[in-house]
Protein backbone atom coordinates (compact mmCIF):
# COMPACT_ATOMS: atom_id res chain seq x y z
CA UNK A 1 0.00 0.00 0.00
CA UNK A 2 2.87 2.34 0.86
CA UNK A 3 4.35 1.65 -2.57
CA UNK A 4 1.19 3.03 -4.30
CA UNK A 5 1.17 6.13 -2.13
CA UNK A 6 4.79 6.88 -3.08
CA UNK A 7 4.04 6.34 -6.76
CA UNK A 8 1.04 8.69 -6.53
CA UNK A 9 3.12 11.36 -4.76
CA UNK A 10 5.86 11.05 -7.42
CA UNK A 11 3.35 11.35 -10.29
CA UNK A 12 1.71 14.41 -8.74
CA UNK A 13 5.13 15.99 -8.15
CA UNK A 14 6.13 15.31 -11.76
CA UNK A 15 2.90 16.90 -13.04
CA UNK A 16 3.44 19.99 -10.87
CA UNK A 17 7.05 20.38 -12.06
CA UNK A 18 6.09 20.04 -15.72
CA UNK A 19 3.24 22.47 -15.26
CA UNK A 20 5.53 24.98 -13.57
CA UNK A 21 8.09 24.74 -16.39
CA UNK A 22 5.38 25.11 -19.06
CA UNK A 23 3.84 28.12 -17.30
CA UNK A 24 7.08 30.03 -17.73
CA UNK A 25 6.97 29.51 -21.54
CA UNK A 26 3.42 30.76 -22.12
CA UNK A 27 3.08 34.27 -23.48
CA UNK A 28 1.82 36.85 -20.97
CA UNK A 29 -1.88 37.64 -20.99
CA UNK A 30 -2.48 41.01 -22.63
CA UNK A 31 -5.69 42.77 -21.68
CA UNK A 32 -7.34 44.94 -24.32
CA UNK A 33 -6.73 48.63 -23.84
CA UNK A 34 -9.52 50.79 -22.52
CA UNK A 35 -10.87 53.19 -25.13
CA UNK A 36 -9.15 56.53 -24.98
CA UNK A 37 -12.24 58.54 -25.87
CA UNK A 38 -14.96 59.14 -23.32
CA UNK A 39 -17.58 56.43 -23.29
CA UNK A 40 -21.07 57.94 -23.10
CA UNK A 41 -23.01 57.09 -19.96
CA UNK A 42 -26.79 56.85 -20.04
CA UNK A 43 -28.15 59.35 -17.56
CA UNK A 44 -31.70 59.32 -16.30
CA UNK A 45 -32.18 63.09 -16.63
CA UNK A 46 -34.35 65.47 -14.72
CA UNK A 47 -37.12 63.83 -12.73
CA UNK A 48 -40.75 64.22 -13.73
CA UNK A 49 -42.41 65.10 -10.43
CA UNK A 50 -46.03 64.67 -9.32
CA UNK A 51 -47.96 67.80 -8.33
CA UNK A 52 -47.60 66.86 -4.64
CA UNK A 53 -43.90 66.08 -5.09
CA UNK A 54 -44.29 62.58 -3.58
CA UNK A 55 -43.38 60.63 -6.75
CA UNK A 56 -40.39 61.45 -8.96
CA UNK A 57 -39.69 59.46 -12.14
CA UNK A 58 -36.26 59.79 -13.73
CA UNK A 59 -36.60 57.05 -16.36
CA UNK A 60 -38.09 56.92 -18.94
CA UNK A 61 -37.90 60.53 -20.02
CA UNK A 62 -40.83 62.06 -21.96
CA UNK A 63 -41.14 60.82 -25.56
CA UNK A 64 -38.50 58.09 -25.08
CA UNK A 65 -38.55 55.05 -27.36
CA UNK A 66 -39.49 52.11 -25.13
CA UNK A 67 -39.77 48.36 -25.52
CA UNK A 68 -40.38 45.42 -23.23
CA UNK A 69 -38.92 45.10 -20.66
CA UNK A 70 -39.06 48.81 -19.84
CA UNK A 71 -37.10 50.07 -16.85
CA UNK A 72 -38.88 52.65 -14.71
CA UNK A 73 -36.70 54.41 -12.12
CA UNK A 74 -37.21 57.13 -9.58
CA UNK A 75 -38.07 57.94 -5.99
CA UNK A 76 -41.31 57.85 -4.06
CA UNK A 77 -42.77 58.74 -0.68
CA UNK A 78 -46.22 57.15 -0.51
CA UNK A 79 -48.55 55.50 2.00
CA UNK A 80 -47.22 52.07 2.97
CA UNK A 81 -44.41 52.47 0.38
CA UNK A 82 -46.69 51.26 -2.41
CA UNK A 83 -47.79 52.76 -5.72
CA UNK A 84 -49.06 51.76 -9.17
CA UNK A 85 -47.54 51.85 -12.66
CA UNK A 86 -49.86 51.66 -15.66
CA UNK A 87 -48.72 51.68 -19.28
CA UNK A 88 -51.43 52.74 -21.73
CA UNK A 89 -51.44 52.88 -25.50
CA UNK A 90 -52.35 56.01 -27.46
CA UNK A 91 -56.05 55.13 -27.26
CA UNK A 92 -55.92 55.01 -23.45
CA UNK A 93 -56.19 51.21 -23.40
CA UNK A 94 -54.22 49.54 -20.57
CA UNK A 95 -51.21 47.60 -21.87
CA UNK A 96 -49.86 46.49 -18.47
CA UNK A 97 -50.18 47.37 -14.81
CA UNK A 98 -47.89 46.72 -11.85
CA UNK A 99 -48.05 47.39 -8.13
CA UNK A 100 -44.66 48.51 -6.82
CA UNK A 101 -43.33 48.33 -3.28
CA UNK A 102 -40.08 50.04 -2.35
CA UNK A 103 -38.06 50.53 0.82
CA UNK A 104 -37.22 53.82 2.48
CA UNK A 105 -35.15 54.52 5.59
CA UNK A 106 -38.19 56.14 7.22
CA UNK A 107 -41.86 56.46 6.13
CA UNK A 108 -41.43 60.24 5.82
CA UNK A 109 -38.38 59.90 3.53
CA UNK A 110 -38.06 59.07 -0.15
CA UNK A 111 -37.14 55.57 -1.25
CA UNK A 112 -35.54 54.64 -4.58
CA UNK A 113 -37.26 52.27 -6.98
CA UNK A 114 -36.34 50.58 -10.22
CA UNK A 115 -38.90 48.27 -11.78
CA UNK A 116 -39.20 46.42 -15.07
CA UNK A 117 -42.51 46.52 -16.91
CA UNK A 118 -43.12 43.58 -19.22
CA UNK A 119 -45.63 44.07 -22.02
CA UNK A 120 -46.62 43.13 -25.55
CA UNK A 121 -45.87 46.04 -27.88
CA UNK A 122 -49.12 47.69 -28.93
CA UNK A 123 -49.94 48.37 -32.59
CA UNK A 124 -50.20 52.09 -31.81
CA UNK A 125 -46.85 53.93 -31.89
CA UNK A 126 -47.31 56.07 -28.78
CA UNK A 127 -48.65 55.76 -25.28
CA UNK A 128 -48.45 56.99 -21.71
CA UNK A 129 -46.81 55.69 -18.56
CA UNK A 130 -48.79 56.64 -15.46
CA UNK A 131 -47.20 56.33 -12.03
CA UNK A 132 -49.44 57.13 -9.08
CA UNK A 133 -50.50 56.20 -5.58
CA UNK A 134 -53.99 55.50 -4.32
CA UNK A 135 -55.53 57.49 -1.50
CA UNK A 136 -55.72 55.56 1.76
CA UNK A 137 -58.99 57.35 2.44
CA UNK A 138 -61.02 56.50 -0.68
CA UNK A 139 -58.69 54.80 -3.20
CA UNK A 140 -58.65 57.81 -5.52
CA UNK A 141 -55.65 58.40 -7.78
CA UNK A 142 -53.14 60.84 -6.27
CA UNK A 143 -49.50 61.85 -6.86
CA UNK A 144 -49.96 61.20 -10.61
CA UNK A 145 -46.93 61.36 -12.90
CA UNK A 146 -47.89 61.00 -16.58
CA UNK A 147 -45.11 60.46 -19.12
CA UNK A 148 -45.67 60.23 -22.89
CA UNK A 149 -43.67 57.38 -24.52
CA UNK A 150 -43.16 55.97 -28.00
CA UNK A 151 -43.10 52.24 -28.69
CA UNK A 152 -40.32 50.67 -30.75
Amino acid sequence: MTKYIWITVCVITLILILGWKQAGKEPPVVLPEAPTEDVPVLEAGEPIVSESGNIKVTQPQPNSLVSSPMLVKGQARTFESTFQMVLKDGDGKEVTKKTVTYTAPDPSQFGDFGELLLFDTPKIDSGTLEVYSNSAKDGAVQDLVSIPVKFK
